[in-house]
């Protein structure tokens, strides 16, 4: 039932061999690395403005790595994954469709949860790789904050990048989900970008249903935003990992019907 092996091969190969997963993965580290860039030149510059306060005896606080670079870059990593995995999924299932080989996969002797689950597990490991190469910003903050002593704190870190995979992980469901929807990569794309988006930002809307706390506790837990928070703070929970673990097999399962329908009009 899960000999999703040979997709998955099929799918990984086709990520490494595409010129647009590296144009993404480019624009990614570029823009990750222009704000991380950007975020260390504010700090290097305030711990100065700290240090030339402290020596004429005035009071200063001192500005703390890991608030700042740290968990600046884990808020940006994380937005931009949202609009990173609509280019990344949109071509997993609707490419299939368009070309008219989503027919013939559908009759191979493998059932859809190896179809999906080979597909899935092809944008985890890209997804993995994007989150081992971004460790290499807390590498730098490490290497720079030799010489004061200003180390970021590893725990935080730690809980950042787990965050930082889960978080991808469940944005790729998503996208996995609304790949399966339409035949068109662009409208899987659009879906993707629009679903996250208005996942995320549930949270904050729910602020304005005060008058209503049931309904205004339910759309604060079913934000992807509210379970990003612990990770930020260093605190890995049950729940966080749950919500996530969850929502993807929800987002999984979704798409998994939506095969099932197709494979009967084939």
């Amino acid at each position: 039932m899960f000999d999703f092996w040979p997709v998955y091969k099929r799918e990984v190969k086709a990520f490494f061999q595409s010129p647009s997963t590296y144009v993404v993965l480019a624009l990614f580290f570029l823009i990750v690395g222009l704000i991380f860039s950007l975020q260390m030149i504010e700090f290097s510059a305030a711990s100065s403005q700290a240090g030339q306060m402290e020596m004429t005896g005035r009071m200063s606080q001192a500005p703390n790595v890991t608030e700042w670079i740290i968990r600046g870059s884990f808020g940006v990593m994380s937005s931009i994954i949202m609009f990173t995995i609509p280019l990344l999924a949109m071509r997993l299932v609707a490419e299939e469709k368009s070309r008219g080989t989503f027919e013939l996969l559908v009759t191979c002797p493998i059932g859809d949860w190896s179809i999906l689950l080979g597909k899935y597990f092809a944008l985890l490991t890209v997804g993995l790789g994007i989150v081992l190469l971004s460790a290499v910003f807390p590498a730098i903050v490490w290497w720079a904050g030799r010489a004061n002593q200003s180390y970021p704190e590893w725990p935080v870190v730690l809980s950042c990048w787990v965050g930082l995979f889960l978080i991808f992980a469940t944005y790729a469901a998503f996208g996995l989900m609304a790949s399966s929807f339409t035949e068109s990569q662009i409208t899987a794309a659009i879906i993707t970008l629009i679903g996250l988006i208005l996942w995320f930002i549930i949270g904050g809307v729910s602020n304005m249903l005060s008058g209503y706390p049931v309904l205004q506790k339910i759309m604060q837990e079913v934000s992807a935003q509210q379970h990003t928070e612990n990770f930020n703070k260093g605190v890995l929970l049950l729940k966080d990992f749950g919500f996530y673990i969850l929502s993807s097999f929800l987002f999984l399962f979704i798409a998994s019907k939506t095969l099932d329908a197709r494979r009967w009009r084939v």
